[in-house]
């Protein structure tokens, strides 16, 4: 690997990166975040057809990916073990188009949840399975959510206004990997941050995160990233790299996990569940790997809810 002599703080600066952060928040402020979310919703399924019909290689790797998967769904079919999501799906042909379009119409509208007050979201996204986060906040502890990239995740940095909704008060964070670009980063997080949610990158250090859960509050942490180093064990029946970080927090912290799924309901319309993860079968075996392999379970379950809400664009079986 190679080995930069400049400092993080220099690297992501200067004129390319000073640019590039002008054009992505003129982007972002004048045009996607004003648009009507039905509106953003159908351009971005537009958008997604045309990178569809013009990226064979993306194309290539979400057919590998789904191909895993829908292996995976007909293994499960012999031992009556299938979950509900796969069960009314196109051929595979169809379902890398649709994923395409939806991650279109995820992402693009997803922005729009930035300037929605609380009313207003509430028309768009229903929350199902809050018993789980008000069971863990009432025993005086935090929860840590278990999320995967799916559905239009730009939303969820406005759960803590979407959760008040509901009546429950707490203090929201999340992981997030810094953006390669220190001006562009930091409008993000100040996007993200504006609604009350409080985010850690491994700049942060892993205590401060840990302190956090043990604290009360609730985190996010993304755990179905392409990995280059992490625990390889199955998913979807392939062995894979795997992140640790659910594992480690939860077991730094002792507070429940809380696995997250987010489905398309129809247009601009779409449904956050909460299911409680158990932890019991690893009690007694707290290795990586054991951990891991909860993680992916989980994850296989959060993405059955909903396939085609997923996105698949990256190699995750290679």
């Amino acid at each position: 690997m190679r080995k930069h002599t400049k400092p993080e703080s220099e690297r992501f600066k200067g004129t390319s990166k000073w640019c590039q952060y002008v054009l992505v928040r003129g982007l972002l402020t004048l045009l996607l975040q004003r648009l009507p979310i039905r509106f953003a919703y159908k351009f971005g399924q537009s958008i997604g057809w045309l990178c569809w019909k013009l990226l064979k290689k993306r194309r290539e790797v979400v057919s590998n990916n789904l191909r895993v998967a829908n292996i995976w769904i007909q293994k499960c079919r012999i031992t009556d073990e299938a979950p509900d999501g796969w069960e009314h799906l196109p051929d595979l042909h169809n379902q890398v188009r649709e994923v395409f379009l939806r991650s279109g119409a995820n992402l693009f509208s997803g922005f729009c949840f930035n300037t929605m007050s609380p009313a207003r979201m509430a028309e768009h996204i229903d929350v199902e399975g809050l018993e789980h986060l008000e069971g863990a906040l009432s025993e005086g502890r935090g929860a840590l959510f278990l999320l995967a990239h799916m559905g239009p995740w730009e939303a969820l940095s406005q759960f803590s206004t979407l959760a008040k909704d509901y009546g429950i008060e707490a203090q929201f964070g999340a992981i997030y990997r810094p953006l390669n670009n220190a001006y562009l980063d930091r409008w993000i997080k100040q996007v993200r941050e504006a609604r009350g949610m409080s985010l850690y990158s491994r700049r942060d250090g892993f205590h401060r995160s840990v302190e956090f859960l043990k604290s009360g509050g609730v985190l996010g942490v993304l755990a179905d990233q392409k990995m280059h180093q992490g625990v390889a064990v199955e998913f979807f029946g392939e062995v894979c790299k795997t992140s640790p970080l659910p594992g480690l927090f939860q077991r730094r912290s002792g507070v429940p996990m809380i696995a997250l799924s987010l489905q398309t309901l129809g247009i601009a319309k779409w449904r956050i569940r909460l299911t409680s993860v158990d932890l019991l079968p690893i009690e007694n075996d707290r290795s990586r790997e054991s951990e891991a392999r909860i993680t992916n379970r989980e994850l296989e379950k959060v993405f059955s809810v909903s396939p085609l809400d997923v996105f698949w664009f990256h190699n995750r079986f290679r």
